[in-house]
């Protein structure tokens, strides 16, 4: 029998787009009973504080017991009216769940579940967000670095010899268990076998330090220890704590649901994919689920202590959902900052979502050259790391230039190579010989970087956001209205309430001067930054091989189209001159604008006159003839802007941000939290951003 977490159907009436058919239905399993239901009271937490949403939350008692999990799963399946189920704490009993979940087409949210493996080839329908138990290790000998690798002991369960198993995989050269021996031990188990495993081995005479793994991350461990125990004991857990997670899935279907009530199935799990924050693979797994970065090791006595009331709110609230403004707020959380970030959805469009994405180190001004370079150092530059997270296409670059750009080319190429990039200077020639496809009629030469080609803005947006948030940083309750001064700092206004914080990063692209007004310095004779749109349109690359391009001499740029929509089209864009734009952006060109497009194109592209179209899109972003915003602004709030791209901010986000980051750093005099000195990318903090505001 379930219990309705939710509100009593009456009660939900009117709150819900859906309300007239009564509230939505979603199963909520986990262990409500038994030795595991202190990890049951998260879930009924989170139900509670999810009240009044036109949902009723229904628990479904699993009892952590893995040999339950499946009949639980047909139970709820048999009802037949639940939107989606959340749960189950129990991996293995997740695992024996989920097929009977598939088979109905039920989403399953899955925050608590760690064990690798568990979604892998099975066919989606589940979305986890926690990382996996692989990050465990790491994140406990990063604690232990000044004592050495510690012992691993076991309770004596499947679970507790399984985690054990790995902790010695993974280190190798754990010690054994002895009486005089190792300075530290880390105890793996359920959270009341691991604290009477410790009782015993402290009877047998061990004397180091005690370690737990993540089950003893909830607030009666701490009772079953001990308190002369607990008080300098550690244990491992989710960063953030367990619950942070437990509300992040909760919250990200209450929002689904509210904008798409009738959603089920696939549909759901597609919106809830768009409301999540988190990137996730085809399988449903953070894109980040082996990083060691989603784990923190804590005193016990911490984690078993309940938050004493709301927090003061974060020292930094980034404003912005594209590309800049995630990689900003990951940056900042990275160093150790508390950090509150746009999340994607309606009312943050950016220019991000509808960037071609080309990416290349060569910019011919030099102050965005400066950026383009460092990030091919933090991203770009390492197509088998986190670049391939990004979806990376090496296809190399070429960027076309007129006799007036060549002598800066040559000083470029100096600077390109000095850093490492791997770049040549070619001429009309060469460039007919090579891409016979490519007319070079007009041309000076061309700058070509093998390692160039194209990416995935969005995903990279979800990557460094995810990064983000495994560092902790915390998703805003809306878009940001307006920024007002406030004694702490700034305060944040959005729809669904207001955050206060030390600082602001405004990166906000085309909806940045609604944001901050008259703030942003007047450049004489120059005028404001004005909205400009940006159109491009697939055409069928027919197999040539081409590499993506960036044609000086006429403003035009085009790449292939390796693989997603339009797959074997060629992206072609030409500039146009419409200004003043809505910050927005679509997938559908008219006959006027794709002939537009078509007639530019054929002086680079000759065989693109007789191509057939595939599809095409249109956005905007912020210009301003003399470059970006980059730095502190004057006077109050106090804000960070990084803003005013004019077309060509995706590849040189990555550096970009860290700018951003180490200017906020130093508007908040926090290099003490770094006690190297040093940024995250391990390179000095500058004295100053590289491009300034002017």
């Amino acid at each position: 029998m379930a219990e309705t977490a939710g509100p009593h159907p009456a009660a939900a009436a009117g709150s819900h787009p859906a309300a007239a058919a009564g509230p939505l239905r979603v199963a909520v399993v986990g262990p409500f009973s038994g030795p595991r239901a202190a990890w049951g009271e998260l879930l009924t937490r989170a139900a509670d504080a999810h009240r009044d949403r036109g949902i009723a939350w229904e628990r479904h008692d699993d009892r952590g017991d893995a040999g339950r999990a499946a009949a639980v799963a047909e139970a709820v399946t048999g009802d037949g009216g639940y939107a989606a189920v959340v749960g189950h704490f129990n991996s293995i009993g997740a695992g024996h769940a989920l097929p009977v979940y598939r088979r109905a087409g039920l989403p399953l949210l899955l925050p608590l579940a760690t064990a690798p493996g568990l979604l892998r080839g099975g066919g989606g329908g589940a979305l986890r967000w926690c990382p996996l138990d692989t990050g465990q290790p790491a994140a406990l000998r990063r604690a232990t670095e000044a004592t050495g690798t510690p012992a691993v002991a076991d309770d004596g369960t499947d679970y507790g010899r399984r985690l054990a198993e790995r902790f010695r995989a993974a280190w190798r050269t754990a010690p054994p268990v002895r009486r005089d021996g190792p300075a530290a031990l880390v105890v793996c188990g359920t959270h009341f076998g691991a604290a009477a495993t410790a009782r015993r081995l402290r009877t047998a005479g061990f004397a180091g330090r005690l370690l737990f793994t993540d089950d003893c991350a909830v607030a009666e461990f701490a009772g079953l220890l001990g308190a002369d125990e607990a008080r300098d004991a550690r244990v491992v857990r989710l960063r953030g704590g367990p619950y942070t997670h437990v509300d992040a899935a909760f919250g990200c279907l209450v929002r689904a649901l509210a904008g798409a009530p009738g959603a089920r199935g696939g549909r759901l799990l597609a919106a809830l994919r768009a409301h999540a924050g988190l990137a996730f693979d085809a399988d449903g797994d953070p894109v980040d689920a082996d990083s060691a970065a989603g784990w923190e090791v804590v005193p016990v006595l911490r984690a078993a202590s309940p938050a004493a009331g709301p927090a003061p709110g974060p020292d930094v609230v980034v404003v912005g959902a594209g590309v800049v403004g995630a990689a900003t707020a990951a940056h900042l959380a990275e160093a150790g900052l508390s950090v509150a970030m746009t999340a994607p959805g309606p009312g943050t469009a950016s220019a991000t979502d509808w960037s071609g994405g080309l990416v290349r180190a060569y910019e011919p001004d030099p102050a965005m050259r400066a950026l383009a370079v460092r990030s091919h150092g933090l991203l770009w530059g390492n197509p088998a790391g986190q670049s391939a997270a990004c979806g990376f296409r090496r296809t190399g670059s070429l960027v076309l230039l007129g006799a007036g750009d060549v002598e800066e080319a040559e000083r470029g190429l100096a600077q390109l190579r000095d850093a490492g990039v791997t770049a040549d200077l070619l001429g009309p020639a060469e460039v007919r010989d090579r891409w016979p496809d490519l007319a070079a009629d007009g041309i000076a030469g061309a700058v070509w970087e093998p390692g160039g080609g194209y990416a995935d803005p969005p995903a990279t947006a979800a990557h460094y956001r995810t990064r983000a948030l495994r560092y902790g940083a915390t998703l805003l309750p809306g878009p940001v209205v307006a920024l007002e001064t406030h004694p702490r700092g700034v305060r944040a206004v959005t729809p669904a309430g207001a955050v206060t914080a030390r600082c602001a990063v405004v990166a906000a692209g085309s909806g940045t001067p609604a944001l901050l007004g008259d703030r942003l310095p007047v450049r004489p004779g120059r005028g404001a930054p004005r909205t400009k749109r940006i159109r491009y349109a697939f055409f069928d690359l027919g197999g040539r091989r081409l590499p993506a391009v960036s044609d000086l001499t006429t403003g035009m740029w085009g790449r292939p189209q390796t693989g997603g929509p339009a797959a074997g089209g060629h992206l072609t864009g030409r500039p146009v001159d419409e200004w003043d734009v809505p910050a927005a952006g679509g997938g559908q060109l008219t006959g006027e604008e794709i002939a537009h497009i078509r007639s530019g194109a054929v002086r680079r592209w000759p065989w693109i006159g007789q191509a057939r179209y595939l599809l095409g899109r249109f956005g905007a972003d912020l210009y301003h003839p003399d470059g970006p915003f980059l730095g502190p602004l004057p006077g109050e709030p106090r804000v960070v802007v990084a803003a005013c791209w004019s077309g060509a901010g995706f590849k040189t986000a990555p550096g970009a941000a860290a700018e951003a980051a180490a200017a906020v750093r130093r508007l908040l005099r926090t290099d003490h939290a770094d006690p190297t000195g040093t940024a995250d990318t391990g390179q000095p903090v500058p004295p100053a951003p590289t491009e300034v505001i002017r």
